[in-house]
């Protein structure tokens, strides 16, 4: 829905700017999705006059027209059908902007410079039409500024409303809103209606005989209008709400719709075929023509309007084409009703039509609004059509609909938010929303029948909060009310693990926790499987029971579109059949894969990602969550090349696998390039933590730096060794590390040769060189008894 930024000004007396207006509306829960200028392509256009239009030779289509801009005469190539000399037009001369971009530049056409061009309202951005130029009244200021002459410096403002706020599906329910916001007071327009003397009940009588689709069904009478074109103000709502101007009669209908909320149907009472309105449901098979000349075989689900004979509307949706408003119009039967939400929504579906009414009426109208609404009409059919008005309404309502009453407790209010609003406060709000709120204890509040959505205490409370503004109470964590919600651990370790992985340069991918039985059995084929009993594909057969199959699509997926350096993570569940029915278990797992290339810079080239990539991430999360360190112990995975593969250990547990993936695997899935992935289990990581951080005074006495280099053999683990030297030298080693590993033609076949760096420092003195070297004998000692180690001179 569009509506003017004027016009919610005019009626509510709100002058917030353009943007600040949506925004505030849209906190209030009537969401504006765009804010536009209507002038963006009109501020370069003047008032032109025609003064001569010829032929231009060897051209039947076009024609050379001479335009005063006030300070030239210019020669202008136009093909528009209504052109004519003497008219006021809409002028952009060379250098203007028009929709699309469009910038208008001297041309030569058959031989004649076209300095300019005539505009449509296409070109200026006013409309879709483009069937002819802009006619402007006689009186219009040759050289004036377009968008100033035309008053059009005005904003469209476009909601997206809720299926329930039927209410604000016109001008003067979002300006309910605003008035709500401001504690000003709504403007809705007054007038006064003169009837004759003839009862409108003489020429026409309303029958419903389906009462349950259509409660009500208003008509008057309005005589002696003529049909023609609608004055600029009135063409200009139209236009600025995204409405196409038509005639008077059948704007003054549009117009009352968007400004309160109420569609209306103007008939030619002459064609109507009789003096009787029947009100039912068609008959299976039953023709229909509407308006747009297309012909409808009918079924009950469709609401008619007929004349006791034939059907002349489809109740709601649209009006038939026999009856319809044309220039010889004169007298008019003028219909407002009120229609069953679901019913519309049946009969439109049926009809395969979505028109501005039935979206109004499927939402939801007033039924009691009825007779604004359709004074209102006839009060500009008055004005503006020079009608006599029948006096009276005919109006069938056999049933009212009344208002509903709500108890609203005002301490319940501040209970269920957690808020301390006052009750004078709330009684505000809700009277700036027209509802009338008496009493003092349970306030007793009457709902206006125009808000249907309106049905308990809570609605209430949540028209309170939207009003007051939802940042006025806590949020969910610090709220006093029941909307307090606890932070949940998974929450915070997911949130901090998408913080450290992104910070290290991945990826974060979503997966739906489906994957094809044959892919996960290729990658974990011990692994039992849950089984989908009515898949949505093949490809999706089962509940993922690792993350590995997963990522390899991703990644291979990434590969396939030429993204061939990936660094990927996901945080996902894995689903676990067992033997009994309380036996199922989900378990949440990370995973992370890297493939191709590091990104390069000017102070690194590109390098391929490998093994470390993954190592330095999981570090940096053990840094960050305090765990342990990790520690990979080399072993087969089934879905790991068997030169680098290791269960992942942490506290001497394994709780995961990493290394590569192994190639003849990765290539059944399109991947050609070397994968590194990890896999873990982060349930029992959660709640781990070392010990807390506490304070550790800086070192007083100096270290002792020691190197030492060994030659063992290849299988021994290289963590075994770091082990040794830590527990061999105690406390008084501070750091051990290795720095070099060489395997080569220098050492025996089946050997490696390792040099670690062993910092010593003790915290109660300095150690002597005497000192350093017994420990040093001692870690060597330990060394050569543990692993058979050889230890090579410096």
């Amino acid at each position: 829905m569009k509506l003017s930024y004027q016009w919610l000004k005019e009626l509510s007396g709100v002058d917030w700017p353009p943007e600040e207006m949506g925004d505030r509306l849209t906190l209030a829960g009537t969401a504006c999705e765009y804010v536009t200028p209507t002038a963006e392509y009109m501020r370069d256009a003047i008032v032109g006059h025609v003064l001569e239009l010829g032929p231009i030779e060897g051209a039947d289509k076009i024609k050379k027209a001479i335009v005063d801009t006030g300070a030239d005469k210019l020669e202008i190539v136009c093909g528009a059908p209504n052109v004519a000399a003497g008219q006021k037009v809409a002028f952009a001369g060379v250098g203007a902007k028009l929709v699309d971009d469009f910038v208008i530049r001297k041309v030569r056409i058959r031989g004649v410079e076209s300095s300019g061009m005539i505009c449509s309202e296409r070109e200026l951005g006013m409309s879709d039409d483009h069937s002819g130029i802009i006619v402007l009244d006689d009186d219009a200021p040759v050289g004036a500024k377009l968008v100033d002459y035309l008053d059009y410096d005005d904003y469209i403002l476009t909601f997206e409303l809720t299926p329930n706020r039927g209410d604000s599906m016109s001008a003067i329910g979002v300006a309910r809103d605003l008035v709500a916001l401001t504690s000003k007071k709504l403007r809705r327009p007054q007038f006064e209606l003169i009837e004759t003397s003839t009862p409108a009940s003489g020429s026409v009588k309303v029958t419903i005989e389906n009462l349950e689709d259509c409660p009500r069904y208003a008509a008057r009478i309005i005589r002696n209008v003529r049909v023609g074109r609608s004055p600029w103000w009135l063409r200009k709502r139209l236009l600025a709400c995204g409405m196409r101007p038509i005639s008077n009669i059948v704007d003054i209908t549009n117009f009352v719709m968007l400004e309160c909320g109420h569609p209306l149907h103007a008939f030619d009472l002459d064609r109507f075929g009789s003096d009787e309105v029947v009100v039912r449901s068609a008959r299976d098979g039953e023709k229909f023509t509407t308006l747009d000349g297309q012909e409808h075989t009918l079924d009950p689900q469709v609401l008619l309007i007929t004349n006791g004979k034939e059907g002349v509307a489809a109740g709601g949706v649209m009006g038939g084409l026999d009856s319809e408003v044309e220039d010889d119009t004169t007298s008019i039967l003028l219909e407002a009703a009120y229609f069953n939400p679901s019913m519309i929504r049946k009969s439109r579906r049926k009809l395969g039509i979505v028109t501005e009414s039935s979206s109004r009426f499927e939402k939801g109208t007033d039924p009691n609004g009825i007779e604004y609404a359709i004074n209102r009409a006839a009060f500009l059919m008055q004005e503006l059509c020079g009608g006599e008005v029948e006096k009276g309404i005919v109006d069938c309502y056999p049933s009212r609909i009344e208002k509903k009453v709500i108890d609203f407790r005002p301490e319940r209010c501040n209970k269920v938010l957690g808020s301390n609003y006052t009750t004078e406060r709330m009684k505000q709000i809700l009277s700036d929303l027209e509802l009338t709120v008496e009493g003092d204890g349970p306030l007793k509040v009457t709902v206006p029948t125009f808000r249907p959505d309106l049905e308990k205490e809570i609605d209430l409370i949540e028209e309170v909060v939207r009003i007051e503004g939802f940042d006025s109470i806590d949020d969910a964590v610090h709220t006093i009310g029941p909307l307090y919600t606890r932070i949940r651990p998974e929450d915070v370790f997911a949130d901090d693990t998408r913080a450290v992985l992104t910070g290290c340069g991945f990826d974060e991918m979503l997966d739906h926790g489906l994957t094809h039985s044959k892919l996960a059995a290729l990658f974990n084929p011990d692994l039992p499987q849950v089984k989908i009993l009515n898949p949505v594909s093949e490809e999706l057969d089962i509940m993922r029971n690792s993350l590995i199959p997963t990522a390899l699509v991703a990644v291979g997926h990434n590969i396939a579109h030429r993204v061939v350096d990936v660094c990927l993570f996901e945080l996902g569940k894995v689903f676990f059949a067992g033997q009994a029915n309380d036996d199922w278990r989900e378990e949440e797992r990370l995973v992370l894969a890297v493939t191709g290339n590091s990104p390069q810079n000017w102070r690194e080239k590109a390098r391929p990602y490998d093994f470390y990539d993954l190592t330095g991430a999981l570090e940096r999360l053990a840094e960050h969550f305090r765990w342990p360190q990790f520690s990979y112990k080399p072993e087969k995975a089934p879905f790991l090349d068997e030169k680098l593969s290791c269960r992942l250990m942490l506290d001497r547990r394994g709780v995961g696998w990493i290394g590569r993936v192994d190639d003849e695997k990765a290539r059944r899935l399109g991947i050609k390039q070397p994968v590194m992935i990890a896999e873990l289990s982060v349930d029992g990581l959660i709640d781990t933590r070392a010990k807390a951080l506490g304070f550790e005074p800086l070192a007083v006495y100096p270290a002792a730096p020691r190197d030492i280099a060994i030659v063992v053999d290849d299988r021994v683990p290289a963590g075994d060794i770091i082990e040794s030297v830590k527990k061999a030298a105690g406390e008084l080693a501070e750091t051990v590390e290795i720095f070099d590993l060489y395997t080569g033609s220098q050492i025996e076949k089946g050997k490696k040769s390792i040099a670690l760096s062993i910092i010593y420092r003790s915290q109660t003195g300095s150690l002597s060189n005497d000192q350093v070297d017994e420990m040093q004998k001692k870690v060597a000692a330990d060394l050569e008894k543990n692993f058979n180690a050889e230890i090579r001179d410096k």
